[in-house]
């Protein structure tokens, strides 16, 4: 039975698997499911299942021979009240039984470990049968490795894992490493010392959503669809996300036959929860507990590395210390008050002095990760990454924004200074790569590290780790450095010269001279407290060079006026975000004085605009936006004049209105021109071209189309050509007047 609809609609907890690529009339074949099974703590355990409603079948083909099969299975009831459930899971390899599992008398909703050594006969044929009256059975994380593969990772040593550590909220200037003189961070500077080590990182997001997107991507987080607003992900932001092929960190694994598990306080890797998405783990284990968090998910990391040793895997391990409440432990706050001298203890702020205590609480738990992979001996071949996805505002001087989540200036997530995305980054390498690197940079003599001096970005994260691997795939999406070409060739790395970050309806762009800060239109009023007096602030640009606090904020100065024009003139050079593009011809003036009023609300809000010095602009909100223009008409005017609008979101909506010498007068949309007197809703449809309509720049009366430059609306050849045959019917009609 092909399955092509949500069998289950009580279990909400559920999406499609988005990795298979299976049709939409299989999409539930492979399905994200997760079980809650642990209330007091908020555990979802979700995997990535073979669905199987009663009576339900599947047969692969594979090669003759041996293979171990394992795999975690759960059974939900067909209706949510189900008391019991039952069945029997058979394997064939042909007609030929290898295997019996008898679930009759499971728990609901619960994950239970299966393994299993097939056979496979000459017909290559591997055959999975569930039979039950009423219950459906999920089988989770299914791995089938060769007997002869298992043997070449024993034989070979231990295999290359990689164990990507995010320490949510990171400063990096709290780390040993990155010169804080006073040992908080013991465990995590000695893995510093054996590491690839970029002296200067930083994340391309200030709160944790953007920031992760774009490392596991190595692409924007609003280049991939998701923007960098919310919490929520919008229909139409997972519908540009999943509609376009594009790699990441965990698809890349898996698709190299990597086992890939995450561990995490953090719902954005949680399809189901409509803020998250499915990057393709096969196994998501995320605790919803703050404070007793950290101690849960650093024991079952462990449990895994020590479960997993044979084989490859890739661990996403995402602690959710330091970031506030600040609740260290009591023996961490001792172990801090003992290294930091009293006197330079008590001029931090009670917050800040708690968040040394939970990053001590951090360094020590990855400790014992450490520790384990020592014990087991695997240390040494395994690739451990170390980062933040962002840092924390903690400066007084740097207060110019009410923190809505966390009702105080320390947090994250609205503003660009350094202090908030400045992040620790390194990368302890396999001893074998180790040993085998001969470029200049890896013989400087820093025992065992190699450092890479001036600006980086997490962007380059994922290219680099996978290249250190030999695991990139060809033509893939992945836009950072790969700094492991340099280090393993030339010993000359890229540079970084612009590293672009995105915030809530902000962005900044820094280089090793400026850094510079624009807030999106429509979001420009900020506040320096929850009770202080707001103004308006849309830019902020600062001379890294003479201002490393970015204390002194040049952009309404004179003397800063020069730099902020070659900030802005930088910034819309490098187009760091691909928007949809809402383009307006404005005719030529076909009467002595002509005065244009043009009025417009867009639906997906206004990130940017092109407009030339004729035209007066004035913005009232982030949706709405008024243009006025006088002109003349002259022997030559024949081609009208086009403003380009670029939108926030993807959504294609506009609403448009346009007066000449006080006059209404018809609006053309779209790809066919149609007309209109005035706007319409719902004009989605009607309002999109892929390239500028025919007739477009000459039109006598204004046209509006949206180009869906980024959400995608490409036609094919057949289209164009029914769309060439529709406009020629609708001009018989009437509705378009040439």
């Amino acid at each position: 039975m092909a399955i092509s609809k949500d069998l289950l609609p009580y279990h909400w907890k559920k999406n499609p698997g988005r990795q298979s690529r299976l049709p939409l009339s299989r999409k539930w074949e492979n399905t994200q499911v997760t079980f809650n099974t642990d209330k007091e703590i908020f555990l979802n355990h979700s995997l990535d299942s073979l669905f199987f409603p009663p009576g339900q079948e599947y047969e692969f083909k594979i090669p003759a021979g041996q293979y171990e099969f394992s795999t975690l299975v759960g059974l939900l009831g067909g209706t949510e009240f189900q008391s019991q459930v039952s069945g029997s899971f058979k394997i064939y390899s042909g007609d030929r039984k290898l295997g019996e599992w008898n679930l009759t008398g499971s728990v609901k909703e619960r994950w239970t470990p299966k393994k299993e050594v097939l056979e496979i006969g000459e017909s290559g044929s591997l055959r999975l049968v569930w039979e039950s009256g009423d219950s459906y059975l999920f089988v989770g994380e299914p791995l089938l490795y060769p007997k002869e593969v298992l043997a070449s990772f024993a034989d070979s040593g231990k295999p290359k894992s990689v164990i990507l550590i995010v320490i949510d909220s990171a400063r990096k200037d709290f780390f040993g490493s990155y010169g804080y003189p006073y040992s908080v961070t013991p465990v995590m500077d000695q893995l510093a010392k054996e590491s690839v080590f970029f002296e200067n990182p930083f994340a391309n997001g200030n709160w944790t959503k953007p920031s992760m997107m774009s490392f596991f991507h190595s692409e924007y987080s609003s280049n991939i669809g998701l923007g960098n607003s919310w919490f929520s992900t919008k229909p139409y932001q997972r519908k540009v996300y999943y509609g376009k092929n594009r790699d990441n960190l965990a698809k890349t694994f898996r698709e190299a036959g990597y086992f890939s598990k995450t561990i995490m306080n953090n719902v954005f890797f949680l399809d189901y929860t409509t803020v998250g998405l499915d990057l393709g783990f096969h196994n998501s284990f995320q605790v919803g507990m703050d404070i007793v968090d950290t101690e849960v998910l650093t024991n079952h990391a462990i449990q895994f590395v020590n479960e997993s040793k044979d084989k490859p895997y890739f661990l996403h391990f995402n602690l959710n210390t330091p970031h506030a409440s600040y609740s260290p432990p009591p023996e961490d706050m001792a172990v801090v008050r003992s290294v930091v001298p009293t006197d330079v203890f008590y001029k931090y702020e009670s917050p800040v002095q708690r968040y040394l205590g939970e990053m001590h609480y951090t360094d020590r738990e990855i400790g014992r990760l450490v520790e384990a992979l020592k014990k087991q001996g695997t240390y040494d071949e395994t690739m451990i990454i170390v980062t933040g996805d962002h840092g924390e505002l903690f400066s007084a001087h740097h207060d110019y924004s009410y923190h809505f989540i966390m009702q105080t200036r320390f947090g994250h997530g609205e503003t660009h200074y350094d202090e908030e995305i400045a992040v620790p980054y390194f990368i302890k390498l396999p001893k074998s790569i180790q040993d085998s690197l001969g470029s200049d940079l890896a013989k400087n003599g820093n025992g065992g590290q190699i450092r890479i001096p001036g600006q980086s970005s997490l962007l380059s994260l994922a290219p680099t780790l996978l290249g250190f691997l030999d695991l990139l795939p060809k033509g893939s999406t992945y836009r950072g450095v790969d700094y492991s070409a340099c280090i393993r060739t030339t010993g000359v790395c890229l540079k970084e010269s612009f590293i672009y970050t995105e915030g809530r309806m902000s962005e900044s762009v820094r280089t090793e001279n400026y850094k510079y800060i624009r807030r999106y239109p429509g979001f420009t009023t900020v506040r320096r407290t929850s009770a202080g007096e707001p103004h308006t602030m849309a830019e902020e640009l600062y001379d890294l060079k003479k201002d490393s606090e970015e204390k002194n904020n040049l952009s309404p100065l004179p003397e800063g006026e020069s730099l902020l024009q070659i900030a802005r003139a930088d910034f819309r050079r490098e187009n760091f975000l691909k928007r949809n593009h809402l383009r307006i011809l404005i005719p030529p003036c076909s009467e002595p004085l002509c005065r244009d009023f043009l009025s417009l609300n867009v639906q997906g809000s206004i990130y940017d605009w092109e407009v030339s010095d004729a035209i007066q602009l004035s913005s009232g909100s982030a949706k709405t936006i008024s243009l006025q223009k006088e002109s003349k008409a002259t022997p030559t005017s024949r081609l009208g004049e086009e403003v380009v609008f670029k939108t926030v979101n993807p959504e294609l909506g506009a609403m448009f209105s346009f007066s000449r010498n006080g006059k209404t007068i018809p609006v053309r949309f779209g790809r066919y021109g149609l007309e209109y007197q005035r706007s319409m809703n719902h004009l989605e449809d009607l309002i999109v071209s892929e390239r500028q309509p025919e007739g477009f720049p000459s039109s006598p009366l204004p046209w509006v189309y949206n180009d869906g430059a980024f959400s995608g609306t490409k036609e094919s050849e057949v289209q164009r050509e029914m769309g060439k045959e529709v406009k020629k019917i609708l001009e018989t009609w009437g509705y378009i007047h040439e």
